[in-house]
């Protein structure tokens, strides 16, 4: 006997001994470095300044602190962000219960059972008994990962939290993005209301001239009607702005979970800077490290990476493990006595031997969805790439025709000065004063609308640079 166990105890340790070490392997390929084009660049085109790359709350360089308390305000409730941290809390989660194969599984199991039979099918005499019997059993069971699959599907759920939090980033840049766009043309379409406003005004008081003139047989009635007709013209841009403010103030409220007609206090356009520095946008590789979708595509070709490895192991066998220990007896007090303890040792092995090539089939999927997955990487990257262009490139011919338009602005403000002269002298009637007042103030909104989209470039900008603070706000539902 002594002999006997000695030879049974020599295979079961190279057993264990061997399932050790077979637990490291894994089957999923390895990840490589994915060249993309223009990654190795030193600098963007469109780059002027030059200079590193440095993150910041870009939107604070407005200096406005009714648009920082908007950004606030909107990544704190905005539905948007709310659920955005709902799902990445799920991931969590998802990830823990991926997990939990990796460790055995232990449950308790208490049971009693009381039966009468009748014995009069089986004797002439009749009769009947009862029976009682009550069990308590501990139970384990365990899947030996010989192939990693367990594993890999443990951390293929590990990186599918990673990607959720990189999806949360790009949540938050981009309620950051569109809360400034939609500040920004909110306060530039009040200050057009109020200028639109002084432009009907004026061509009131114009058309009030031309009619006196015209009724006096002064001018004729073409110049009469084209004074009626810039007053209508007036009043039509003046009621198109204040609907296009009344729509962008809903869009902001409902973009930050707030009723939509909610007053918003913005600070007046002409605040906003007239002129913006160049933004450094450092090295084309740095970005690719920096843009949560980028790095979310990358993210992407790993999780499809260990699922070649998931589907390789589903064709080897799986070997798993159970163990019982506990207690069986007919009378309750003696349940837990030393006569009454059971055991049960298994040990079983599955092999699919035949399914129509379904499993070969997954590997192959599986290889195809790597491949999909880093020319997904590839097409992601070189849209980063091309944003980062665009938007240094528009950004700079914004500026430039900012400058240009403010010279305009320039000298129909002198035109208005000379024709406000003339009048006041006495050299010219009030007309040619009012129609120099009216071009000025519709050059003046020309000029506001390009400085409203140098502040979008600059949003633009942010977002295609990965800039921004991403927060890291708990999940609505958690404690803080």
């Amino acid at each position: 006997m002594k002999n006997t166990a000695h030879l049974i105890k020599i295979p079961l340790a190279l057993l264990v001994i061997s399932g050790i070490f077979l637990a490291g392997c894994s089957l999923a390929p390895s990840p490589e470095k994915i060249k993309v084009p223009g990654a190795r660049s030193t600098t963007f085109q469109g780059d002027k300044s030059k200079k590193k790359f440095i993150g910041t709350t870009w939107w604070r360089e407005f200096h406005d602190k009714n648009l920082n308390r908007q950004v606030e305000d909107v990544l704190k409730n905005a539905p948007d962000a709310h659920a955005v941290l709902a799902r990445l809390a799920a991931f969590r989660e998802q990830a823990k219960i991926a997990g939990a194969p990796l460790l055995p599984t232990v449950s308790i199991d208490a049971n009693g059972t009381r039966s009468k039979t009748n014995l009069g099918t089986f004797l002439p005499q009749g009769g009947s008994f009862t029976n009682s019997s009550f069990g308590l059993q501990l139970s384990a069971s365990y899947e030996l990962d010989v192939w990693g699959k367990l594993r890999n599907s443990e951390k293929a759920a590990r990186v599918s939290l990673l990607e959720a939090e990189e999806n949360r980033d790009v949540v938050f840049q981009t309620l950051e993005a569109n809360t400034v766009d939609l500040y920004a043309q909110l306060s530039e379409a009040r200050r057009e209301i109020s200028l639109r406003k002084e432009a009907v005004d004026a061509a009131k008081s114009l058309e009030k001239s031309v009619r006196a003139a015209y009724l006096a047989g002064t001018i004729s009635s073409e110049l009469f009607l084209n004074a009626r007709q810039q007053l209508a013209a007036q009043k039509q841009a003046l009621s198109l702005t204040r609907t296009r403010a009344t729509a962008l103030e809903m869009s902001l409220n409902a973009l930050a979970g707030r009723e939509i007609h909610t007053p918003i206090v913005t600070t007046a356009f002409e605040h906003f800077p007239s002129r913006l520095a160049p933004v450094p946008a450092g090295l084309p590789a740095e970005l690719l490290n920096r843009r949560p979708d980028v790095r979310s595509a990358g993210l992407k070709v790993q999780a499809a990476l260990l699922q070649v490895g998931i589907a390789r192991a589903a064709l080897l066998p799986s070997i798993s493990l159970t163990a019982q220990k506990g207690y069986k007896s007919n009378d309750l007090s003696n349940l837990v006595d030393s006569g009454s303890s059971v055991w049960t040792l298994m040990g079983g092995i599955v092999q699919p031997l035949f399914n129509r090539g379904a499993k070969r089939a997954a590997v192959r999927q599986a290889h195809r969805n790597v491949e999909a997955a880093i020319a997904d990487y590839k097409k992601t990257a070189l849209n980063a790439f091309k944003e980062v262009e665009t938007a240094l490139s528009s950004f700079a011919d914004t500026g430039e025709r900012l400058e240009l338009e403010t010279e305009t602005l320039n000298s129909e403000k002198i035109k208005e000065a000379q024709a406000k002269a003339a009048y006041l002298s006495g050299t010219v009637g009030i007309q040619p004063f009012i129609t120099a007042h009216i071009a000025y103030l519709n050059r003046l909104i020309v000029r506001n609308q390009l400085a409203l989209s140098m502040i979008q470039n600059r949003v633009r900008l942010a977002t295609a640079l990965g800039d921004g603070l991403y927060s890291t706000q708990k999940n609505p539902g958690e404690s803080k």
